[in-house]
């Protein structure tokens, strides 16, 4: 919620003063927008509408809403926080949010255009990442649990420093110690079933991964 207040002063006696007090709420800025539109109250007003809609938490139930002000009155700012919200949802809760059914060829392909290219920026910086850490614990499994080095890219138990995730996955040494690594966890030895987890879909898994990036 967001105070604004307005004061005015009549000509025919300055000392006169009438402030009026407006609460800024999202059941009410579409109309104190039009009002400041409507009278060109930009300061007093319509300002302290636009910095609401910028510091007002997106959601899916009011993100439409705020969105539709941004786009009537060319918030950037606005518009732009609330376009973070939509490609950050998954595909379901993105067609129910903003009625993909209902929409022309050309918002739809906007709003999926969105969502994709957000994935595929996560998939960037994730992907390397995700082998980084396969690596990294397979060289410690390899020095410390006695797992069978794969003799192409491990020297003295640790991976050679010109090997990548790539040689790493079409390797069959280096599948052959992702299996031995996935044995000697302890959840997978003992029927473990943390929603965290790798097992013997994890070699599966890093091709799958390696696919999206192509």
């Amino acid at each position: 919620m967001l105070h604004i207040s307005i004061t005015t002063r009549p000509i025919s006696n300055i000392n006169n003063k009438r402030t009026f007090l407006f609460n800024v709420l999202v059941e009410n800025v579409e109309d104190l927008l039009q009002l400041s539109h409507e009278y060109q109250v930009k300061q007093h007003i319509f300002d302290p509408c636009v910095k609401f809609l910028e510091d007002q938490p997106k959601t899916r139930e009011n993100v439409m809403k705020i969105l539709a002000l941004s786009k009537l009155y060319n918030l950037e700012k606005v518009h732009q926080g609330c376009i973070d919200l939509l490609k950050n949802m998954r595909l379901e809760s993105l067609s129910e949010t903003v009625h993909l059914q209902n929409l022309d060829k050309e918002e739809t392909q906007y709003y999926l255009t969105q969502r994709i290219e957000r994935l595929e920026t996560v998939l960037d910086e994730v992907y390397p990442q995700f082998f980084g850490v396969v690596a990294s614990l397979m060289s410690h499994l390899i020095t410390n649990q006695g797992i069978k080095r794969c003799g192409k890219h491990v020297v003295y138990g640790t991976f050679s420093r010109t090997v990548s995730y790539l040689p790493i996955r079409d390797c069959p040494g280096c599948r052959s110690m992702l299996s031995a690594m996935v044995e000697k966890d302890t959840c997978n030895r003992y029927g473990g079933h943390d929603e965290n987890h790798f097992d013997s879909n994890l070699f599966s898994v890093m091709q799958d991964f390696s696919k999206l990036k192509n």
